[in-house]
């Protein structure tokens, strides 16, 4: 390399100059633009890899909870996190930095520094075309695929529509309060949600068999096109949409509210199913199997009436972490504590409501059980079916104990599975539906099979003995009433377009009560 060449090199070389100052502020730069490219990158993978294809009101609503949403989960989850997420773009972006510095110093010195050795070992020919043309705008090109693929990964565009689209909440949102609800003949509710469960597993084509007979053979009704819905997609989205009869998104980008790690309260102007049954005089019980702080979902019982609340940390006992899960307790443990709470609270003879959530078929590897595996459980599809079992069984329990003269059970999966080693056999399937059953002694006829998450809220009160006048609570409306106009239901086309997008009458329901 000659005198002229050097000069070039130097003119051009983003690393080298006659000040180390603006040599070591370019080097940070470049490290800094990495750093962000790897992140976008390796947070959209991580996510999708633990918890299926998210959407990016999916990823906000977290965010609004802060670190303290993640500390609340396994420490797996917390070390899988800082592996992928902080420690990978790290050492990604600090090991480009050095490759780029070594090419730029032996392209400009032919230097013998230990630095330049990986440069010398590769094709000098190679090295000056990718550094003159593209090694310079490298931290750029990668900022710009990791923005492309976040974009992609969590549908941006739709989030943009979101914004600035006409507010279809505020068109169709019924105020409970404003609805005359009667209790008729009350009963009990036991109210089930099985992780990711959905009518796919019931495909002999897909597995091999009917992974849900157990389940079936229960006879209970149910209504054979249960879809999701925007806002939906995740378990406390499922929660919220079957108790509330409303979607779950983040609120803090449209109003300005510093709702993150400062939120308080869940929905505090919504009324839900735990609402309207304190005021009928039941004692409402949550029990599951993960960390109450996760996501909010303790927050959410709390706020709405329910009287007792119980997650990982106050129903794991003399449990070692060794004995629990990913998240919590295994399903069998869930399933023990419920039958014992069950027993107490049907003893008291007061109504109430029992509502569950489950977990061992949760992805991406779902949990094998020290009960499950002393059956023979060794795959995925073998805990789906493990796992419905136990739902069964738990409903035999009812049965035989002869509490459904008084109780009524109601069976849903939270929300269609998500990232899970069968991913592939159910994307086969061409509408992807939701399991839902509900278990009575008593006779019931639907007034139509198509039926969203929103419709639960009064459906699952109509089932336990409630009138809800004219059939419709929130978005939703009863599937059972045959009083119901079926002309009044929403399009799908339109909802599916149009329910997240901004609406000061959404954001009501999250402020709190003084600053309306």
């Amino acid at each position: 390399m000659g005198k002229g060449d050097l000069i070039s090199a130097d003119t051009h070389n983003p690393y080298w100059s006659n000040s180390h100052h603006r040599h070591f502020i370019r080097g940070v730069v470049r490290f800094l633009i990495y750093l962000c490219a790897f992140f976008l990158a390796a947070i959209a993978y991580w996510i999708a890899d633990n918890f299926g294809e998210p959407s990016l009101e999916q990823l906000l609503y977290h965010a609004q909870f802060g670190m303290g949403g993640l500390i609340d989960t396994d420490a797996a989850v917390i070390k899988s996190f800082i592996a992928w997420c902080i420690a990978l773009p790290i050492l990604g972006a600090l090991l480009l930095v050095l490759i780029e510095y070594s090419i730029a110093l032996f392209l400009t010195h032919g230097s013998t520094h230990w630095l330049t050795k990986p440069a010398r070992l590769a094709n000098i020919h190679f090295i000056k075309v990718f550094y003159w043309f593209i090694g310079h705008r490298a931290p750029l090109y990668a900022l710009t695929a990791a923005a492309i693929y976040f974009g992609i990964q969590f549908s941006v565009t739709i989030f943009v529509h979101n914004l600035f689209g006409k507010d279809y909440f505020a068109a169709h949102y019924l105020n409970p309060t404003t609805v005359k609800i009667e209790a008729v003949q009350p009963k009990n509710l036991v109210l089930i949600y099985v992780e990711s469960l959905e009518n796919a597993y019931k495909e002999p084509k897909l597995f091999g068999k009917n992974l849900l007979s157990s389940l079936d053979h229960l006879k209970g009704l149910s209504f054979t096109h249960y879809k999701k819905a925007p806002g939906t997609w995740w378990t406390i989205a499922g929660i919220t949409a079957t108790q509330c009869a409303v979607p779950l998104k983040s609120v803090s980008l449209y109003d300005g509210n510093d709702q993150g790690e400062k939120m308080k309260s869940f929905l505090p102007n919504a009324v839900c199913l735990g609402d309207i049954l304190h005021e009928a005089g039941y004692h409402n019980v949550y029990m599951g199997g993960d960390a109450l702080g996760f996501a909010g979902k303790g927050m959410f019982f709390k706020d709405h009436h329910y009287d007792e609340i119980y997650g990982r940390d106050e129903l794991k006992g003399n449990l070692t972490d060794a004995e629990l899960n990913y998240w919590g307790l295994y399903d069998d443990q869930l399933f023990a504590a419920a039958k014992a709470k069950l027993i107490e609270l049907h003893h008291k003879k007061q109504p109430f409501n029992l509502t569950m959530t489950t977990i061992d078929t949760h992805g991406p590897d779902g949990h094998f059980s020290k009960y499950c595996k002393s059956l023979g459980v060794k795959t995925f599809e073998s805990i789906v079916e493990c796992t419905s079992n136990q739902v069964a069984n738990f409903v035999k329990f009812i049965k035989k104990s002869g509490y459904l003269k008084d109780t009524q059970v109601v069976i849903l999966g939270d929300h269609l599975a998500m990232e899970n080693p069968v991913s592939k056999k159910l994307d086969r399937v061409k509408e992807r539906l939701i399991f839902n059953q509900f278990v009575s002694n008593s006779h019931f006829e639907r007034n139509r099979n198509h039926i969203l998450p929103f419709d639960m809220f009064p459906t699952i009160l109509d089932f336990i003995g409630f009138k809800v006048q004219g059939g419709k609570l929130g978005l939703g409306y009863t599937a059972f009433s045959k009083e119901i106009d079926l002309s009044l239901l929403p399009n799908d086309e339109e909802m599916n377009q149009d329910l997240l997008n901004q609406s000061d009458m959404y954001l009501d329901l999250w402020k709190h009560k003084s600053a309306l």
